[in-house]
């Protein structure tokens, strides 16, 4: 977990019961597979390196024929919350859920290393970059970084000396106040969180 962001993941076969998340929104990432999610703001399928945010209060259930790894990234449940921004149910006038395909990054891939906003999920900014060489020096804000190879692979250095190899669907945490930089052998498409 990442402050009270926690990123987890779940092998989806079968089909889960609908329900709802009251005080969090939830991420669904597809990294192996594919999945069909539905929900109250119209039905979706997720191949991998795609992904949705399925808001709060609204009713959704995932499923899946075949076996499909999939990364769900959502705020962890906190007791200081209060219920004045709950969402009880999802209405017939908000739009359908739109999901985002990741892997047209790397086709029209500008600067290597500037973050895309992809989501957001609570007070979570999700960032999508791509990367291909030595990047910038970069210290991680508190709570931390987590980065997640989405596509390719990453070398982590940080500042201390310490050095993390990764390869897709490897992820790392950054301590705070960590100075770090991201290096890319070959063009990667990587993802992160910055709070807002």
């Amino acid at each position: 977990s990442l402050g009270h962001l926690v990123l987890s993941v779940f092998i989806c076969q079968g089909q889960m019961e609908w329900h709802k998340h009251l005080d969090e929104d939830e991420l669904f990432l597809v990294h192996e597979g594919v999945i069909g999610l539905d929900t109250d703001r119209g039905n979706l399928s997720l191949h991998a390196e795609e992904l949705v945010v399925v808001p709060r209060g609204v009713r959704h259930r995932s499923k899946s024929m075949l076996r499909s790894v999939v990364v769900l990234l959502r705020p962890a449940a906190l007791s200081e919350r209060t219920n004045g921004h709950r969402r009880f149910y999802a209405t017939d006038d908000e739009p359908p859920l739109e999901k985002v395909r990741l892997s047209p990054l790397l086709a029209v891939a500008g600067e290597p290393f500037r973050p895309v906003t992809v989501g957001q999920v609570d007070d979570y900014e999700v960032l999508a970059l791509t990367g291909r060489g030595i990047g910038p020096q970069w210290t991680a804000a508190p709570p931390g970084a987590f980065w997640l190879v989405v596509r390719g692979s990453l070398r982590v250095e940080t500042g201390a000396g310490e050095v993390a190899h990764l390869s897709a669907g490897e992820l790392t945490l950054v301590p705070p106040g960590a100075d770090y930089r991201l290096i890319c052998p070959e063009p990667s498409l990587l993802l992160t969180a910055a709070r807002m």
